[in-house]
Protein backbone atom coordinates (compact mmCIF):
# COMPACT_ATOMS: atom_id res chain seq x y z
CA UNK A 1 0.00 0.00 0.00
CA UNK A 2 1.07 3.37 -0.38
CA UNK A 3 0.01 7.07 0.73
CA UNK A 4 -1.28 9.13 -2.10
CA UNK A 5 -1.86 12.50 -2.87
CA UNK A 6 -4.64 12.86 -4.73
CA UNK A 7 -8.56 11.98 -3.96
CA UNK A 8 -10.90 12.34 -7.21
CA UNK A 9 -14.95 10.94 -6.39
CA UNK A 10 -17.96 11.60 -8.36
CA UNK A 11 -22.06 11.26 -6.55
CA UNK A 12 -23.13 7.49 -7.10
CA UNK A 13 -26.12 6.10 -5.06
CA UNK A 14 -25.69 3.07 -2.80
CA UNK A 15 -26.16 -0.40 -4.19
CA UNK A 16 -29.33 -2.47 -3.01
CA UNK A 17 -28.61 -5.59 -4.70
CA UNK A 18 -28.73 -8.73 -3.00
CA UNK A 19 -25.36 -10.67 -1.91
CA UNK A 20 -25.30 -13.93 -4.23
CA UNK A 21 -24.26 -17.39 -4.24
CA UNK A 22 -20.52 -18.61 -2.95
CA UNK A 23 -18.11 -18.39 -5.99
CA UNK A 24 -14.78 -19.41 -4.26
CA UNK A 25 -13.31 -19.92 -0.51
CA UNK A 26 -10.18 -19.80 1.05
CA UNK A 27 -10.56 -21.44 4.76
CA UNK A 28 -6.52 -21.46 5.05
CA UNK A 29 -6.14 -25.65 5.34
CA UNK A 30 -3.08 -25.20 2.95
CA UNK A 31 -1.61 -22.52 1.23
CA UNK A 32 -1.52 -24.02 -2.18
CA UNK A 33 -2.98 -21.08 -3.41
CA UNK A 34 -0.69 -18.68 -2.27
CA UNK A 35 3.26 -18.04 -2.77
CA UNK A 36 5.17 -16.69 0.40
CA UNK A 37 7.61 -13.74 -0.63
CA UNK A 38 10.86 -13.53 0.34
CA UNK A 39 12.65 -10.26 0.50
CA UNK A 40 12.26 -6.58 1.81
CA UNK A 41 8.98 -4.96 1.20
CA UNK A 42 10.01 -1.95 -0.36
CA UNK A 43 11.40 -3.12 -3.28
CA UNK A 44 8.99 -1.02 -5.95
CA UNK A 45 6.60 0.49 -3.82
CA UNK A 46 8.98 3.14 -2.04
CA UNK A 47 6.94 2.81 1.27
CA UNK A 48 10.53 2.01 3.24
CA UNK A 49 8.77 -0.16 5.12
CA UNK A 50 11.76 -1.71 7.90
CA UNK A 51 10.59 -5.64 7.47
CA UNK A 52 12.15 -8.31 5.45
CA UNK A 53 10.01 -11.08 4.45
CA UNK A 54 10.64 -14.57 4.95
CA UNK A 55 8.99 -17.42 4.27
CA UNK A 56 9.28 -19.05 7.87
CA UNK A 57 7.11 -16.00 9.37
CA UNK A 58 4.52 -17.53 7.18
CA UNK A 59 2.23 -20.55 7.61
CA UNK A 60 -1.27 -22.15 8.55
CA UNK A 61 -1.53 -22.33 12.14
CA UNK A 62 -4.89 -23.08 14.66
CA UNK A 63 -6.71 -20.18 15.51
CA UNK A 64 -6.16 -19.57 18.90
CA UNK A 65 -9.08 -20.12 20.94
CA UNK A 66 -11.22 -21.49 17.88
CA UNK A 67 -10.65 -25.20 18.04
CA UNK A 68 -10.30 -26.94 14.60
CA UNK A 69 -10.36 -23.28 12.97
CA UNK A 70 -7.29 -22.73 10.86
CA UNK A 71 -5.80 -19.62 9.46
CA UNK A 72 -3.28 -18.00 7.73
CA UNK A 73 -0.54 -17.14 10.42
CA UNK A 74 2.03 -14.27 10.13
CA UNK A 75 4.43 -13.90 12.89
CA UNK A 76 6.68 -10.69 12.87
CA UNK A 77 9.51 -10.70 14.89
CA UNK A 78 12.23 -8.20 15.80
CA UNK A 79 15.62 -10.06 14.45
CA UNK A 80 18.16 -9.26 12.54
CA UNK A 81 21.09 -11.80 10.31
CA UNK A 82 23.45 -11.46 7.21
CA UNK A 83 20.61 -12.04 4.85
CA UNK A 84 18.16 -9.36 6.69
CA UNK A 85 18.74 -6.45 4.56
CA UNK A 86 17.25 -4.01 2.64
CA UNK A 87 17.68 -3.93 -1.23
CA UNK A 88 20.82 -1.75 -0.93
CA UNK A 89 22.61 -4.18 1.47
CA UNK A 90 21.84 -2.00 4.58
CA UNK A 91 20.95 -4.56 7.78
CA UNK A 92 17.27 -4.54 8.82
CA UNK A 93 16.24 -5.26 12.54
CA UNK A 94 12.42 -6.37 12.09
CA UNK A 95 11.04 -9.90 9.86
CA UNK A 96 7.69 -10.74 8.82
CA UNK A 97 5.32 -12.68 6.67
CA UNK A 98 3.91 -11.82 3.15
CA UNK A 99 1.67 -13.92 0.34
CA UNK A 100 -0.02 -13.52 -2.83
CA UNK A 101 -2.06 -15.30 -5.22
CA UNK A 102 -0.37 -14.16 -8.27
CA UNK A 103 0.05 -16.39 -11.11
CA UNK A 104 -2.96 -18.82 -8.92
CA UNK A 105 -6.15 -16.64 -7.92
CA UNK A 106 -7.45 -13.60 -9.61
CA UNK A 107 -11.03 -12.13 -8.79
CA UNK A 108 -13.10 -10.02 -10.90
CA UNK A 109 -16.07 -8.23 -9.66
CA UNK A 110 -18.45 -9.78 -6.64
CA UNK A 111 -18.15 -9.41 -2.60
CA UNK A 112 -15.56 -9.89 -1.38
CA UNK A 113 -15.18 -11.07 2.31
CA UNK A 114 -12.12 -11.66 4.76
CA UNK A 115 -12.19 -11.94 8.51
CA UNK A 116 -8.93 -10.57 10.07
CA UNK A 117 -7.58 -10.20 13.81
CA UNK A 118 -4.19 -8.02 14.08
CA UNK A 119 -1.61 -8.01 16.96
CA UNK A 120 -1.42 -5.10 18.82
CA UNK A 121 0.17 -2.51 16.70
CA UNK A 122 0.83 0.32 19.01
CA UNK A 123 3.29 2.15 17.00
CA UNK A 124 4.94 0.73 13.73
CA UNK A 125 2.62 -1.97 12.81
CA UNK A 126 0.99 -2.38 9.35
CA UNK A 127 -1.54 -5.08 8.33
CA UNK A 128 -3.51 -5.46 5.14
CA UNK A 129 -5.50 -7.44 3.04
CA UNK A 130 -5.65 -6.16 -0.72
CA UNK A 131 -5.79 -6.54 -4.23
CA UNK A 132 -3.54 -5.73 -6.85
CA UNK A 133 -4.16 -5.85 -10.59
CA UNK A 134 -3.07 -8.36 -12.73
CA UNK A 135 -2.46 -6.27 -15.67
CA UNK A 136 0.79 -5.94 -16.91
CA UNK A 137 0.96 -2.03 -16.48
CA UNK A 138 2.91 -0.56 -13.73
CA UNK A 139 1.88 0.34 -10.17
CA UNK A 140 -0.79 2.48 -9.96
CA UNK A 141 -1.74 1.95 -13.44
CA UNK A 142 -2.64 -1.41 -12.30
CA UNK A 143 -4.65 -0.40 -9.64
CA UNK A 144 -4.44 -1.69 -6.18
CA UNK A 145 -8.03 -1.98 -3.68
CA UNK A 146 -6.88 -1.92 0.33
CA UNK A 147 -9.65 -4.14 1.67
CA UNK A 148 -8.60 -3.50 5.08
CA UNK A 149 -5.39 -1.51 6.61
CA UNK A 150 -4.61 -0.47 9.94
CA UNK A 151 -1.53 1.72 11.38
CA UNK A 152 -2.54 5.01 9.88
CA UNK A 153 -0.43 8.45 11.01
CA UNK A 154 -2.28 10.45 13.54
CA UNK A 155 -3.10 12.90 11.55
CA UNK A 156 -5.07 11.12 8.89
CA UNK A 157 -7.09 9.86 12.25
CA UNK A 158 -7.64 12.85 13.60
CA UNK A 159 -9.10 14.73 10.17
CA UNK A 160 -11.36 11.88 10.44
CA UNK A 161 -12.83 11.15 13.62
CA UNK A 162 -15.86 12.96 14.24
CA UNK A 163 -17.54 10.45 12.14
CA UNK A 164 -18.01 6.60 12.12
CA UNK A 165 -17.42 6.02 15.58
CA UNK A 166 -14.72 8.91 16.16
CA UNK A 167 -15.35 10.72 19.30
CA UNK A 168 -13.59 14.38 18.11
CA UNK A 169 -11.11 14.49 20.51
CA UNK A 170 -7.87 13.78 18.00
CA UNK A 171 -6.71 11.07 20.78
CA UNK A 172 -7.22 7.95 18.95
CA UNK A 173 -4.92 5.19 18.63
CA UNK A 174 -3.45 2.80 15.65
CA UNK A 175 -5.26 0.05 17.29
CA UNK A 176 -8.38 1.84 17.28
CA UNK A 177 -8.94 2.82 13.53
CA UNK A 178 -9.01 0.73 10.22
CA UNK A 179 -9.76 2.18 6.44
CA UNK A 180 -9.62 0.48 3.10
CA UNK A 181 -8.20 2.25 0.07
CA UNK A 182 -8.70 2.15 -3.66
CA UNK A 183 -6.06 3.77 -6.10
CA UNK A 184 -5.66 4.41 -9.30
CA UNK A 185 -3.78 6.42 -12.49
CA UNK A 186 -5.02 9.90 -13.30
CA UNK A 187 -3.75 12.56 -15.12
CA UNK A 188 -5.14 15.19 -12.52
CA UNK A 189 -3.44 13.46 -9.44
CA UNK A 190 -0.09 13.89 -11.96
CA UNK A 191 2.35 16.89 -9.48
CA UNK A 192 5.86 17.16 -8.52
CA UNK A 193 5.15 15.71 -5.37
CA UNK A 194 3.42 12.56 -7.11
CA UNK A 195 4.87 12.08 -9.98
CA UNK A 196 3.51 8.63 -10.44
CA UNK A 197 -0.14 10.45 -10.95
CA UNK A 198 -1.64 7.62 -7.89
CA UNK A 199 -5.58 8.82 -6.88
CA UNK A 200 -6.15 7.57 -4.03
CA UNK A 201 -10.36 7.76 -2.43
CA UNK A 202 -8.98 7.98 0.90
CA UNK A 203 -7.19 11.29 -0.06
CA UNK A 204 -9.58 13.27 1.43
CA UNK A 205 -8.29 16.89 3.04
CA UNK A 206 -11.60 18.25 3.33
CA UNK A 207 -12.80 15.35 5.35
CA UNK A 208 -16.06 14.92 2.78
CA UNK A 209 -16.07 11.23 2.08
CA UNK A 210 -13.19 9.04 4.00
CA UNK A 211 -14.86 7.27 6.81
CA UNK A 212 -12.29 5.10 9.04
CA UNK A 213 -14.08 3.18 11.47
CA UNK A 214 -13.13 3.96 14.93
CA UNK A 215 -14.01 1.80 17.81
CA UNK A 216 -12.07 3.06 21.86
CA UNK A 217 -12.49 -0.62 22.81
CA UNK A 218 -9.45 -1.21 20.42
CA UNK A 219 -9.79 -3.46 17.29
CA UNK A 220 -6.97 -5.37 17.60
CA UNK A 221 -6.72 -9.08 19.39
CA UNK A 222 -10.26 -9.88 18.09
CA UNK A 223 -11.83 -11.11 14.67
CA UNK A 224 -13.72 -8.22 12.15
CA UNK A 225 -15.06 -8.91 8.80
CA UNK A 226 -14.37 -6.91 5.84
CA UNK A 227 -16.42 -6.69 2.74
CA UNK A 228 -15.83 -5.25 -0.78
CA UNK A 229 -18.90 -4.72 -3.01
CA UNK A 230 -17.66 -4.82 -6.39
CA UNK A 231 -19.29 -4.53 -9.73
CA UNK A 232 -18.03 -2.97 -13.47
CA UNK A 233 -19.88 0.14 -11.80
CA UNK A 234 -18.52 0.94 -8.09
CA UNK A 235 -16.69 -0.24 -5.27
CA UNK A 236 -17.74 -0.03 -1.53
CA UNK A 237 -16.02 -1.28 1.37
CA UNK A 238 -17.41 -2.09 4.56
CA UNK A 239 -16.28 -3.08 8.19
CA UNK A 240 -18.28 -5.53 10.17
CA UNK A 241 -17.79 -5.50 13.84
CA UNK A 242 -20.00 -7.10 16.68
CA UNK A 243 -22.65 -8.04 13.86
CA UNK A 244 -22.67 -4.24 12.82
CA UNK A 245 -21.57 -3.44 9.32
CA UNK A 246 -20.50 -0.03 8.86
CA UNK A 247 -18.96 1.88 5.32
CA UNK A 248 -15.38 3.21 5.20
CA UNK A 249 -16.63 5.96 2.75
CA UNK A 250 -19.98 8.13 2.67
CA UNK A 251 -20.79 6.73 -1.26
CA UNK A 252 -19.47 3.92 -3.32
CA UNK A 253 -16.89 5.21 -5.54
CA UNK A 254 -18.29 4.99 -9.11
CA UNK A 255 -15.85 3.18 -11.52
CA UNK A 256 -15.26 5.27 -15.20
CA UNK A 257 -13.13 5.63 -17.52
CA UNK A 258 -10.44 6.78 -15.34
CA UNK A 259 -10.78 4.51 -13.17
CA UNK A 260 -10.95 1.48 -15.71
CA UNK A 261 -8.26 -0.27 -14.24
CA UNK A 262 -11.20 -1.74 -11.43
CA UNK A 263 -12.92 -3.64 -14.79
CA UNK A 264 -10.06 -5.83 -14.87
CA UNK A 265 -9.05 -8.85 -12.53
CA UNK A 266 -7.21 -8.57 -9.56
CA UNK A 267 -5.25 -11.06 -7.01
CA UNK A 268 -5.04 -11.13 -3.66
CA UNK A 269 -2.42 -10.67 -0.98
CA UNK A 270 -1.54 -10.52 2.63
CA UNK A 271 1.36 -9.20 4.45
CA UNK A 272 2.15 -7.26 8.64
CA UNK A 273 4.32 -4.54 7.70
CA UNK A 274 6.61 -3.32 9.99
CA UNK A 275 7.08 1.22 9.65
CA UNK A 276 6.93 2.70 6.71
CA UNK A 277 5.19 6.13 5.24
CA UNK A 278 1.60 5.17 5.72
CA UNK A 279 2.98 4.87 9.64
CA UNK A 280 3.75 7.94 12.12
CA UNK A 281 6.68 5.43 12.96
CA UNK A 282 10.42 5.46 11.62
CA UNK A 283 11.56 4.17 7.65
CA UNK A 284 13.69 3.86 5.09
CA UNK A 285 14.92 7.05 3.54
CA UNK A 286 14.01 9.42 6.42
CA UNK A 287 13.00 9.75 9.85
CA UNK A 288 10.01 8.65 12.36
CA UNK A 289 9.02 8.03 15.46
CA UNK A 290 10.80 4.65 17.21
CA UNK A 291 8.82 0.89 16.53
CA UNK A 292 7.32 0.26 19.79
CA UNK A 293 5.08 -2.68 18.25
CA UNK A 294 5.41 -6.03 20.89
CA UNK A 295 7.04 -8.92 19.17
CA UNK A 296 6.65 -11.64 18.23
CA UNK A 297 3.43 -9.85 16.85
CA UNK A 298 0.76 -12.16 15.16
CA UNK A 299 -1.80 -11.56 12.40
CA UNK A 300 -4.36 -14.51 11.30
CA UNK A 301 -6.50 -14.29 8.52
CA UNK A 302 -9.39 -16.83 9.08
CA UNK A 303 -10.71 -17.11 5.25
CA UNK A 304 -11.40 -15.27 2.43
CA UNK A 305 -14.55 -15.20 0.05
CA UNK A 306 -15.83 -14.12 -3.23
CA UNK A 307 -19.70 -13.89 -3.79
CA UNK A 308 -21.74 -12.72 -6.27
CA UNK A 309 -22.35 -9.87 -6.31
CA UNK A 310 -25.13 -7.72 -8.59
CA UNK A 311 -24.98 -10.87 -10.90
CA UNK A 312 -21.16 -10.34 -10.79
CA UNK A 313 -18.48 -12.20 -9.92
CA UNK A 314 -15.51 -14.18 -11.37
CA UNK A 315 -12.41 -16.55 -10.15
CA UNK A 316 -10.09 -17.73 -12.11
CA UNK A 317 -7.68 -20.25 -10.58
CA UNK A 318 -4.15 -20.36 -12.52
CA UNK A 319 -2.32 -18.60 -14.64
CA UNK A 320 -3.90 -17.26 -17.93
CA UNK A 321 -5.41 -19.79 -20.39
CA UNK A 322 -2.57 -22.00 -21.88
CA UNK A 323 -2.05 -20.63 -25.69
CA UNK A 324 -1.31 -23.42 -28.38
CA UNK A 325 -0.76 -23.06 -32.44
CA UNK A 326 0.46 -19.79 -33.59
CA UNK A 327 0.20 -16.73 -31.13
CA UNK A 328 0.36 -13.59 -33.58
CA UNK A 329 1.76 -10.10 -31.69
CA UNK A 330 2.27 -8.10 -34.81
CA UNK A 331 0.55 -9.70 -37.77
CA UNK A 332 -1.53 -8.86 -41.04
CA UNK A 333 -1.72 -11.65 -43.12
CA UNK A 334 -0.13 -14.89 -41.63
CA UNK A 335 -2.74 -17.00 -40.29
CA UNK A 336 -2.50 -17.17 -36.53
CA UNK A 337 -4.37 -18.98 -33.96
CA UNK A 338 -4.87 -16.13 -31.09
CA UNK A 339 -3.09 -13.11 -30.46
CA UNK A 340 -2.65 -9.40 -29.42
CA UNK A 341 -3.89 -6.36 -31.25
CA UNK A 342 -1.73 -3.12 -30.84
CA UNK A 343 -4.04 -0.76 -29.07
CA UNK A 344 -6.42 -2.56 -27.72
CA UNK A 345 -4.71 -5.32 -25.47
CA UNK A 346 -1.09 -5.01 -25.96
CA UNK A 347 0.92 -1.81 -26.85
CA UNK A 348 4.24 -1.23 -28.77
CA UNK A 349 6.84 1.11 -26.07
CA UNK A 350 9.73 2.64 -27.01
CA UNK A 351 12.00 2.86 -23.63
CA UNK A 352 13.73 6.47 -22.82
CA UNK A 353 13.12 7.92 -26.18
CA UNK A 354 15.69 6.21 -27.63
CA UNK A 355 13.51 5.25 -30.63
CA UNK A 356 11.94 7.79 -33.00
CA UNK A 357 9.36 7.12 -35.99
CA UNK A 358 11.27 5.42 -39.34
CA UNK A 359 9.90 5.46 -42.59
CA UNK A 360 10.45 1.95 -44.10
CA UNK A 361 7.38 0.37 -45.45
CA UNK A 362 5.30 -2.57 -43.80
CA UNK A 363 6.92 -6.31 -45.16
CA UNK A 364 3.20 -7.77 -45.19
CA UNK A 365 -0.46 -6.32 -45.02
CA UNK A 366 -0.45 -2.43 -44.19
CA UNK A 367 0.71 -2.50 -40.68
CA UNK A 368 4.05 -2.46 -39.92
CA UNK A 369 7.18 -1.00 -37.58
CA UNK A 370 9.37 1.12 -38.29
CA UNK A 371 12.31 2.82 -36.25
CA UNK A 372 14.99 5.31 -36.39
CA UNK A 373 17.64 5.85 -33.36
CA UNK A 374 17.85 8.81 -31.90
CA UNK A 375 21.84 9.14 -30.74
CA UNK A 376 21.07 8.45 -27.51
CA UNK A 377 24.34 5.14 -27.40
CA UNK A 378 21.20 2.21 -27.01
CA UNK A 379 17.81 1.80 -28.29
CA UNK A 380 15.29 -0.38 -26.47
CA UNK A 381 11.75 -1.31 -27.41
CA UNK A 382 8.98 -4.46 -26.97
CA UNK A 383 5.71 -4.80 -27.36
CA UNK A 384 3.78 -5.71 -23.66
CA UNK A 385 0.22 -7.31 -23.74
CA UNK A 386 -1.75 -5.36 -21.30
CA UNK A 387 -2.58 -8.49 -19.18
CA UNK A 388 -0.23 -11.27 -18.92
CA UNK A 389 0.25 -14.12 -21.54
CA UNK A 390 0.32 -17.75 -21.14
CA UNK A 391 2.95 -19.52 -23.78
CA UNK A 392 4.13 -22.25 -21.77
CA UNK A 393 2.93 -24.47 -24.66
CA UNK A 394 5.41 -22.98 -26.88
CA UNK A 395 8.32 -24.38 -25.20
CA UNK A 396 8.91 -26.18 -28.14
CA UNK A 397 8.10 -24.06 -30.74
CA UNK A 398 9.81 -20.71 -31.91
CA UNK A 399 9.58 -16.98 -31.96
CA UNK A 400 9.33 -15.98 -35.46
CA UNK A 401 9.83 -12.38 -36.74
CA UNK A 402 10.72 -10.31 -40.05
CA UNK A 403 13.47 -7.40 -39.97
CA UNK A 404 15.22 -5.28 -41.99
CA UNK A 405 17.80 -3.51 -40.44
CA UNK A 406 21.74 -2.69 -41.38
CA UNK A 407 23.98 -5.47 -41.69
CA UNK A 408 26.48 -3.66 -38.94
CA UNK A 409 24.00 -3.33 -35.92
CA UNK A 410 24.25 -5.81 -33.13
CA UNK A 411 21.79 -6.74 -31.38
CA UNK A 412 19.34 -8.76 -29.12
CA UNK A 413 15.56 -10.04 -28.89
CA UNK A 414 14.27 -11.17 -25.78
CA UNK A 415 10.92 -11.54 -23.51
CA UNK A 416 9.87 -10.19 -20.07
CA UNK A 417 7.77 -12.01 -17.79
CA UNK A 418 5.14 -10.75 -15.01
CA UNK A 419 7.98 -11.25 -12.35
CA UNK A 420 10.55 -9.08 -14.20
CA UNK A 421 12.68 -12.06 -15.47
CA UNK A 422 14.49 -11.34 -18.44
CA UNK A 423 15.89 -13.10 -21.21
CA UNK A 424 17.79 -12.39 -24.31
CA UNK A 425 19.64 -14.07 -27.33
CA UNK A 426 22.49 -12.23 -29.41
CA UNK A 427 22.49 -11.08 -32.98
CA UNK A 428 26.03 -9.92 -33.29
CA UNK A 429 27.00 -7.87 -36.43
CA UNK A 430 27.37 -8.94 -40.03
CA UNK A 431 26.44 -12.85 -39.07
CA UNK A 432 23.61 -14.47 -40.00
CA UNK A 433 22.26 -15.77 -36.86
CA UNK A 434 18.85 -17.98 -36.11
CA UNK A 435 18.01 -18.16 -40.01
CA UNK A 436 18.39 -14.30 -40.49
CA UNK A 437 19.90 -13.16 -43.65
CA UNK A 438 21.20 -9.40 -43.68
CA UNK A 439 21.58 -8.30 -47.42
CA UNK A 440 19.49 -5.13 -46.99
CA UNK A 441 16.32 -6.89 -47.35
CA UNK A 442 14.04 -8.28 -45.19
CA UNK A 443 14.87 -11.26 -43.56
CA UNK A 444 13.65 -13.74 -40.99
CA UNK A 445 14.36 -14.85 -37.72
CA UNK A 446 13.57 -17.72 -36.00
CA UNK A 447 14.79 -18.61 -32.53
CA UNK A 448 13.69 -21.25 -30.46
CA UNK A 449 12.18 -20.81 -27.31
CA UNK A 450 14.03 -23.04 -25.62
CA UNK A 451 17.00 -20.48 -26.39
CA UNK A 452 15.33 -17.49 -25.43
CA UNK A 453 13.54 -18.62 -22.48
CA UNK A 454 16.57 -18.68 -20.02
CA UNK A 455 16.57 -20.06 -16.61
CA UNK A 456 14.06 -18.08 -14.85
CA UNK A 457 11.46 -17.02 -17.54
CA UNK A 458 7.74 -17.99 -16.60
CA UNK A 459 6.19 -18.96 -20.01
CA UNK A 460 2.72 -18.98 -17.97
CA UNK A 461 2.88 -15.17 -17.35
CA UNK A 462 5.00 -13.01 -19.76
CA UNK A 463 4.24 -9.29 -20.03
CA UNK A 464 6.73 -8.41 -22.70
CA UNK A 465 6.26 -11.18 -25.68
CA UNK A 466 8.79 -8.98 -27.68
CA UNK A 467 11.73 -7.02 -27.11
CA UNK A 468 14.25 -5.34 -29.07
CA UNK A 469 17.31 -3.94 -27.85
CA UNK A 470 21.34 -2.48 -28.65
CA UNK A 471 23.76 -1.09 -26.49
CA UNK A 472 26.92 -0.08 -28.61
CA UNK A 473 25.13 2.93 -30.22
CA UNK A 474 25.00 2.32 -33.29
CA UNK A 475 22.71 4.28 -35.50
CA UNK A 476 20.41 3.02 -37.89
CA UNK A 477 16.73 2.72 -39.28
CA UNK A 478 15.02 -0.76 -39.37
CA UNK A 479 11.79 -2.25 -39.55
CA UNK A 480 9.98 -5.18 -37.99
CA UNK A 481 6.70 -7.27 -38.84
CA UNK A 482 4.71 -10.20 -38.67
CA UNK A 483 6.28 -11.16 -35.19
CA UNK A 484 4.68 -14.68 -34.28
CA UNK A 485 4.73 -17.40 -31.70
CA UNK A 486 4.67 -21.12 -33.26
CA UNK A 487 4.44 -24.13 -30.44
CA UNK A 488 6.43 -26.26 -32.52
CA UNK A 489 3.42 -28.67 -32.17
CA UNK A 490 2.43 -31.42 -35.14
CA UNK A 491 -1.45 -33.10 -34.72
CA UNK A 492 -0.72 -36.00 -37.17
CA UNK A 493 0.75 -37.94 -33.88
CA UNK A 494 0.20 -42.06 -34.97
CA UNK A 495 -1.20 -43.27 -31.47
CA UNK A 496 -2.30 -46.93 -32.21
CA UNK A 497 -1.02 -50.27 -32.21
CA UNK A 498 -1.36 -51.29 -35.90
CA UNK A 499 0.93 -48.22 -36.99
CA UNK A 500 4.62 -48.80 -38.48
CA UNK A 501 7.79 -49.41 -35.61
CA UNK A 502 9.06 -45.76 -34.87
CA UNK A 503 12.65 -45.30 -36.32
CA UNK A 504 13.86 -43.55 -33.49
CA UNK A 505 13.14 -43.16 -29.58
CA UNK A 506 10.42 -40.14 -28.63
CA UNK A 507 8.79 -38.84 -25.72
CA UNK A 508 6.14 -36.94 -26.71
CA UNK A 509 3.62 -33.90 -25.62
CA UNK A 510 1.37 -35.18 -23.04
CA UNK A 511 -2.18 -34.56 -23.51
CA UNK A 512 -4.07 -32.53 -22.27
CA UNK A 513 -1.69 -29.94 -20.95
CA UNK A 514 -2.44 -28.03 -18.85
CA UNK A 515 -4.77 -31.12 -17.63
CA UNK A 516 -7.12 -31.94 -14.46
CA UNK A 517 -7.37 -34.54 -13.08
CA UNK A 518 -6.18 -36.91 -16.47
CA UNK A 519 -3.59 -36.78 -18.83
CA UNK A 520 -1.77 -39.11 -21.47
CA UNK A 521 1.97 -39.65 -21.91
CA UNK A 522 2.99 -40.52 -25.12
CA UNK A 523 6.30 -42.21 -26.38
CA UNK A 524 7.94 -44.44 -29.38
CA UNK A 525 10.00 -46.98 -28.86
CA UNK A 526 11.76 -48.35 -32.14
CA UNK A 527 12.94 -51.38 -30.32
CA UNK A 528 11.81 -54.29 -27.42
CA UNK A 529 13.89 -53.29 -24.32
CA UNK A 530 13.34 -52.58 -20.97
CA UNK A 531 11.30 -48.92 -20.22
CA UNK A 532 11.57 -46.08 -17.11
CA UNK A 533 8.85 -44.04 -17.23
CA UNK A 534 8.61 -41.63 -14.02
CA UNK A 535 6.91 -38.32 -12.91
CA UNK A 536 8.65 -35.91 -10.21
CA UNK A 537 7.89 -32.57 -8.52
CA UNK A 538 10.19 -29.45 -9.30
CA UNK A 539 12.38 -29.96 -6.56
CA UNK A 540 13.47 -33.46 -8.56
CA UNK A 541 11.80 -35.99 -6.10
CA UNK A 542 9.87 -39.12 -6.82
CA UNK A 543 6.28 -38.56 -7.55
CA UNK A 544 5.04 -42.04 -9.17
CA UNK A 545 6.50 -44.87 -11.93
CA UNK A 546 4.71 -44.94 -14.63
CA UNK A 547 6.52 -47.92 -16.29
CA UNK A 548 8.95 -49.77 -15.28
CA UNK A 549 9.59 -53.39 -17.16
CA UNK A 550 10.29 -54.76 -20.77
CA UNK A 551 8.07 -53.62 -23.29
CA UNK A 552 8.10 -54.07 -27.16
CA UNK A 553 9.00 -51.64 -29.95
CA UNK A 554 5.49 -49.35 -30.65
CA UNK A 555 3.92 -46.29 -30.39
CA UNK A 556 2.93 -46.39 -26.48
CA UNK A 557 1.19 -44.08 -24.10
CA UNK A 558 0.65 -43.77 -20.46
CA UNK A 559 -2.39 -42.03 -18.34
CA UNK A 560 -1.87 -40.39 -15.33
CA UNK A 561 -4.42 -39.72 -12.86
CA UNK A 562 -2.58 -37.04 -10.59
CA UNK A 563 -1.79 -39.37 -7.90
CA UNK A 564 1.23 -40.21 -6.14
CA UNK A 565 2.43 -43.49 -5.42
CA UNK A 566 0.41 -44.08 -2.83
CA UNK A 567 -2.99 -43.15 -5.00
CA UNK A 568 -2.97 -40.06 -2.69
CA UNK A 569 -4.11 -36.60 -5.48
CA UNK A 570 -0.99 -34.34 -5.60
CA UNK A 571 -0.98 -30.00 -5.48
CA UNK A 572 -1.66 -27.82 -8.40
CA UNK A 573 1.58 -27.23 -10.17
CA UNK A 574 4.70 -28.39 -12.59
CA UNK A 575 5.42 -31.62 -12.99
CA UNK A 576 8.46 -33.03 -14.76
CA UNK A 577 7.97 -36.98 -17.02
CA UNK A 578 11.02 -38.47 -17.68
CA UNK A 579 11.69 -41.63 -19.89
CA UNK A 580 14.48 -44.07 -20.09
CA UNK A 581 15.02 -46.85 -22.60
CA UNK A 582 18.69 -47.84 -23.61
CA UNK A 583 20.78 -45.16 -23.95
CA UNK A 584 17.94 -42.77 -24.65
CA UNK A 585 16.75 -40.32 -21.76
CA UNK A 586 13.99 -37.21 -22.51
CA UNK A 587 12.31 -34.70 -20.00
CA UNK A 588 9.46 -32.59 -20.79
CA UNK A 589 7.17 -30.52 -18.41
CA UNK A 590 3.60 -30.44 -17.92
CA UNK A 591 0.73 -28.87 -15.71
CA UNK A 592 -1.43 -30.14 -13.29
CA UNK A 593 -4.59 -27.64 -12.38
CA UNK A 594 -6.87 -27.49 -9.51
Amino acid sequence: MKKTLIFLILSVGFCHAQVGDLIWQENFDNLDNWMKITGNGSWGWGNGELEFYKEENVEVAEIPGEQGNNALHITALEESGPDIVDQWGNPLNYTSGKVTTKAKVSVQYGVIETRVRVPDLDLGGWPAVWLLGTSNLSWPRSGELDLMEMGSRQAFRDLHDEHNGGNGANNSTVNQVVGANAIFYADEAVTPENPTGAASISWDPDDDYCRPYYNYDNLNDRFLVYRMYWDPDSIRFTVIDDSVEYDFYTEPFPIDSVSAEFQEPFYLIANLAIGGLFTDAEYLGGDGLPISMSFPAHMYVDYIKVMEWNGQGEVHIGPPTFQEGTFGLFTDTTPIDNGLVVGEDAEIYVWEGTLSEGTIPPYEGENGISWQTTGLGWFGAGIMSMQPVNLFNFGEGHLKFMIKIPAHVSFQIGIIDTWGNQSYVEFPANQTTYGLVRDGNWGQASIPVEDIRGEWIDLRMLSYEFVILEVNGASCEFGLDDIYWDDGVTNNIIENEFSETPIKYSLNNNYPNPFNPLTTIHYDLPEDGFVNVTIYDMMGRTVKIMVNKEQNAGVKSVQWDATDSFGKPVSAGLYLYTIQAGDFTQTKKMVLLK
